[in-house]
């Protein structure tokens, strides 16, 4: 039973007469008249009596119309009490320590357009934030995209190379960039495992036929610089991790044959959840 064809039924009775209740529901009157037909089909009535001077509820139709109208009301309550539960309730949003420490913040303007309060979430590793995705704790995630899933809707947001990153009394001070081989025995500094940045390092200097020098493993957030600040080794960061360190005793180098990018992506479980969010953060 379709709700539309009671809403019909519920002005036709209020209005006695079918044009006047297509004027006010703004349908027109053979379109309200096809809703009042299915409804009769559906319960096997006939629900008005039809006159020279308009419409009259049967006795079928009387009875139906009291114990309906206020089933409809309820419909119509209902309705309205989870459009305002959807406005109020929060959009969780989950992105990387670096996204959601570097990236993010910038857009939460952008977001702010939604109308709705937003929570972060903060996971380690892109598959963590995609299985909270899957699971409904999450509304979108920002995410590696090498870890995206075909089940998921995603779309790619920009893509960046790593940079090494040194404390400044380092040898390297005076250059513009360097090789991989020449980081390949420096004393390095990783975020702790599991960490999707902390994979590609290593896969990358063991693809060299390197082990890497791992001297100590840090929490995530700013820890990892400090650590380089004191000269305790060098790290490897991705390019927006490495360009918000001007206000740190440090320098950061592009890393001329570093095997791989990240590209990072957003990704909703619905398509037009997903553009509408899109298109909000590419403003």
């Amino acid at each position: 039973m379709n709700v539309e064809w009671l809403h019909s039924f519920i002005a036709a009775a209020n209005q006695k007469s079918f044009s006047k209740a297509a004027q006010i529901t703004n349908l027109s009157q053979p379109a309200l008249s096809k809703h009042i037909r299915n409804l009769e089909n559906n319960l096997g009535i006939e629900l008005f009596h039809r006159t020279s001077i308009g419409i009259e509820l049967t006795e079928a139709g009387e009875r139906f119309y009291t114990r309906i109208k206020p089933v409809l009301n309820e419909i119509t309550a209902i309705r309205e009490e989870l459009q305002q539960f959807s406005q109020s309730n929060p959009i969780a949003i989950g992105g990387l320590p670096s996204l959601a420490t570097y990236y993010l913040p910038n857009k939460m303007n952008e977001l702010k357009q939604l109308d709705r309060p937003i929570t972060l979430m903060i996971q380690n590793t892109s598959n963590e934030l995609l299985q909270s995705l899957q699971k409904g704790r999450l509304d979108a995630a920002f995410v590696d995209a090498k870890y995206s899933r075909e089940s998921l809707w995603s779309c790619e947001l920009f893509t960046e190379p790593y940079y090494a990153v040194f404390p400044l009394n380092h040898r390297f001070n005076s250059r513009t960039a360097v090789d991989l081989e020449e980081l390949c025995e420096e004393p390095l500094i990783v975020h702790q495992a599991p960490c999707d940045s902390r994979k590609d390092i290593v896969e990358q200097i063991q693809s060299l036929g390197y082990t890497p020098n791992i001297v100590t493993e840090v929490n995530f957030g700013d820890f990892i610089f400090g650590a380089v600040s004191s000269g305790m080794g060098i790290t490897l960061v991705p390019e927006l991790m490495a360009k918000n360190i001007g206000h740190l005793q440090l320098f950061a180098l592009p890393i001329n044959n570093f095997g791989r990018t990240r590209t990072i992506s957003l990704v909703t479980k619905s398509k037009e959840y997903g553009s509408k969010l899109h298109h909000l953060l590419s403003n």
